[in-house]
């Protein structure tokens, strides 16, 4: 993957040239804690799509809320059974 795209999914920049997913996901947690949802939500999708369980549960937290992206309680409900069935398992409303 070139630095251009993971810079355009905020995966990385010069400063987290290299990171793991997981590093990503734990830098996506910070960014939520301190209520920069559209950067976390940036990371967490991309994250999504490389079917990352951890990254699939946060991100399912933020369409419930509706923190960083559109509402969808639907789509929140399906991430949280796809993390479910990775073994992924913790509280969420369902």
């Amino acid at each position: 993957m070139t630095s251009i795209w993971r810079k355009f999914f905020g995966f990385t920049d010069e400063e987290h040239e290299g990171e793991t997913y997981d590093e990503a996901v734990q830098r996506a947690k910070k960014l939520l804690h301190e209520e920069n949802y559209e950067d976390a939500c940036r990371i967490l999708r991309y994250a999504e799509k490389q079917h990352h369980a951890e990254a699939m549960y946060y991100l399912a937290w933020c369409y419930w809320n509706g923190t960083g992206v559109r509402e969808d309680a639907g789509h929140a409900r399906h991430l949280w059974k796809v993390c479910d069935a990775m073994g992924f398992k913790k509280e969420h409303p369902e």
